[in-house]
């Protein structure tokens, strides 16, 4: 303990406009004088007697056990009202606690933990010396539930602050904002939990081990420049709490991970700071079945029906929380028995719509019909998404929701039925109250993501360019929600997607503003590259992307000059891109990858297994055995025989396609391309022979036809040696060409 560590810990505390601490040392005992919430505090600490006291204004003195109980007293943070006022908002937002999704994550060793109790218990067991400082890297994809773990997390150490005293937590949030300032989203939670403690007070807090700084979205963070200004503030933010401080920092699996943060946060040491990881997996298929039994008409017969036992393979998108609560609490069985879902949030969303619709009275039910109430409500839910984006906000206040509901409605309508719509909108279930009273924000980002997906092609397929195109960073939890929505209208749009496919190129060529607008452009036609066909010739040249995301086959593009910071291309198919004079700084990939010849090295691959290499001689390889060297030698699983056969192709197609039923005849594009295919009655028999298609007869629109659902395609897609059941698939495909 010295002057300057005590000035610093107190002189955030001092009020506003009075002097800086006066700090006294006699005889080994500090005195330091101040005034704090408008009275006179005195406190000394006597290093010799191991002791500490205060005396403010008229109050008798106080003995404290350490510095650190001092400030977590009622003269500064008051952390025992913190717990208390955590406790009240964390439960009304959480709701019944024993109905939660289970919880499942995994560590950096590769240990799972299960349920926040215990991945609570890996919090803080390391040790490290006493000026580190420990930062907990928490990732997985979008609606996985790292914002409810959040929660979770710090309503578990509120209750038990009276008995057992850890380390509180302030939940800290993006919120949709762009300008990565730190300190106002700081501000901003500290607000909402009505706590006297101030933004510049929260590193000394942390520092001693008082709270912990939660950083929701950090990958959702950036200024128009892109990153360096969040990570230099994640960086002086880390300086600053090194002693007994930790930090989580949650976002997106392919933006934060352990690596980058050490590469890109400079005021973390290697050896010294502690960087640890928890990745969040969706609950098993049992796990969901076993929770959505607790709701009511989901029970173990409902998972026997086709439609339904297809959403809830291992693997699936619906395992993901933010489906899993759709479905338990807006979806019953019987509004999926006998459908077969081709996308899943679409269907989802028409189905609360349409309940929704019968909610708006009779008064408007006369003078609307239900389809057109549905199309009033899609409407509004896009114009919200988009108005919160252009705001750089995650909600609104109820007079802009108002005029929102009113301009996406239209005129003619009499201005009593106007006033009942307006305010039926405002309740819909697919918006929920903020943290900030009567604003609204959507119940989850992921849904706010899926309707912006649909402005953004809407919006560019007429040639126009919304402004949060131009002035947001599209991060990776929109785009691969833009991958899905692209693939969607790919498929139930065709004329709509290649409308933006060819404006969208010229607009990114053409682009001559000094904003996002060009960055982002390109992003986007990088990830629609899944829906392109041969007639599209995308070509674009001259880019600079910061995040793109590939996913599904891509059709025939070509990239000149093209600067990517980053591609993540997991199970994407890019053997028809030609690249000339690009380059890709971090490449994500994994064993359903495939590149073209003339794919660039990246100066650093991570693999499927989460393994990052930087050697070029060893990127080189692994890229040259997955399609990029011509004539690629087989691997022991796929003979020469097969991959060099049209059979082949196709059933990288089918298993890259991005929905969940395939239908012959449905005016699909994507699912004709397959199922017209000469090879596909051979594929599909020997695919049903192995049990990886499932094959249902339904009648639809007035026919009988053939539903197709591959099962379990990333397996196939990885072609291991390790896996039996592929090794004989592979095997019997090759003696039926």
């Amino acid at each position: 303990m010295n002057r300057e560590q005590l000035l610093a810990d107190f002189s955030p505390f001092v009020d506003i406009g009075a002097d800086a601490p006066k700090i006294a040392l006699e005889k080994e005992k500090y005195t330091i004088r101040f005034l704090r919430d408008g009275r006179d505090l005195k406190i000394v600490i006597d290093e010799r007697a191991g002791t500490i006291k205060s005396t403010w204004g008229k109050a008798p003195p106080r003995n404290h056990v350490s510095l650190s109980a001092l400030l977590a007293s009622d003269i500064f943070a008051n952390l025992k009202r913190w717990a208390e006022i955590q406790i009240e908002i964390l439960k009304r937002e959480l709701g019944d606690r024993k109905r939660s999704i289970p919880i499942s994550a995994r560590t950096r060793m590769g240990t799972i933990a299960s349920g926040a109790e215990e991945i609570d218990a890996l919090i803080g067991v390391d040790e490290r010396p006493q000026d580190a400082t420990e930062v907990i890297v928490l990732d997985g994809p979008a609606g996985i539930g790292k914002t409810y773990l959040i929660s979770e997390l710090a309503l578990l150490r509120a209750e038990s602050y009276k008995t057992a005293p850890r380390p509180v937590i302030l939940h800290v949030k993006s919120r949709g904002r762009v300008l990565s300032n730190l300190d106002d989203l700081m501000a901003f939670s500290l607000q909402t939990i009505r706590s006297n403690v101030t933004y510049d007070q929260v590193p000394v807090l942390v520092r001693h081990g008082l709270i912990m700084a939660a950083i929701d979205g950090f990958d959702e963070l950036g200024d128009p420049n892109g990153y360096e200004t969040a990570w230099a503030q994640l960086s002086e933010l880390i300086k600053s709490a090194r002693g007994l401080g930790t930090l989580i920092l949650a976002g997106r699996d392919t933006f934060i991970g352990r690596d980058r943060i050490m590469k890109d946060v400079n005021s973390l040491r290697e050896g010294v700071d502690l960087v640890s990881g928890i990745t969040m997996q969706a609950p098993t298929a049992e796990q969901a079945k076993s929770w959505l039994s607790t709701h009511e008409a989901w029970g173990e017969a409902s998972f026997g029906i086709p439609s339904i036992s297809v959403l809830l393979e291992e693997g699936s998108f619906a395992l993901r929380p933010v489906f899993l609560r759709l479905l338990a609490e807006r979806v019953k069985p019987k509004d999926i028995k006998g459908t077969h879902v081709r996308y899943l949030t679409p269907f989802l969303m028409r189905g609360i719509l349409s309940r929704e619709a019968n909610l708006f009275g009779k008064a408007v039910q006369a003078v609307l019909q239900s389809e057109q109430i549905e199309n009033f409500l899609d409407n509004f839910l896009l114009e919200v998404a988009r108005e919160m984006a252009d705001m750089q906000s995650e909600a609104l206040d109820g007079s802009t929701l108002a005029w929102t509901a009113e301009a996406a409605l239209g005129d003619g309508y009499p201005a009593d039925i106007v006033g009942l719509i307006k305010n039926r909108a405002s309740v819909v279930a697919l918006l929920v109250n903020d943290e900030r009273p009567g604003y609204k924000t959507f119940l989850h980002t992921y849904l706010q993501n899926y309707y912006l997906a649909r402005v953004a092609i809407e919006a560019l397929a007429r040639g126009e360019v919304p402004k949060f195109i131009r002035r947001n960073i599209l991060g990776p939890e929109f785009l691969i929600t833009f991958v899905d929505v692209a693939s969607e209208y790919g498929s139930a749009k065709p004329q709509t997607m290649r409308n933006f496919l060819i404006r969208a190129q010229g607009l990114a060529q053409q682009y001559t503003n000094i904003d996002r607008g060009a960055r982002n452009l390109g992003a986007l036609l990088l990830a629609a590259l899944q829906t392109v066909n041969a007639e599209d010739a995308v070509h674009f040249s001259t880019l600079q992307l910061d995040d793109a995301i590939a996913r599904g086959t891509a059709g025939p593009a070509k990239f000149s000059s093209v600067v990517v910071n980053q591609l993540d291309c997991r199970l994407a198919d890019l053997t028809s891109v030609e690249f000339n004079d690009c380059s890709i700084t971090s490449l994500i990939a994994d064993e359903g990858s495939r590149f073209s010849t003339s794919f660039p090295n990246p100066t650093v691959l991570t693999n499927g297994a989460g393994e990052q290499i930087t050697d070029a001689g060893k990127i080189a390889d692994w890229l040259d055995v997955r399609g990029r060297a011509s004539g690629s030698p087989a691997n022991s699983v796929v003979s020469n025989k097969v991959r060099q056969h049209g059979i082949y192709a196709l059933l990288g197609r089918a298993c890259r396609v991005r929905q969940y039923w395939l239908r012959a005849g449905d005016d699909d594009i994507q699912s004709e391309r397959i199922l017209r295919d000469s090879n596909w009655p051979t594929l599909s028999k020997v695919l049903v022979n192995h049990n990886f298609l499932r094959v249902e007869k339904r009648d639809a629109s007035g026919r009988r036809s053939d539903f197709y659902h591959l099962k379990q395609p990333e397996r196939l897609l990885a072609e291991s040696e390790c896996d039996q059941e592929v090794v004989l698939f592979f095997a019997d495909l090759e003696k039926h060409i």
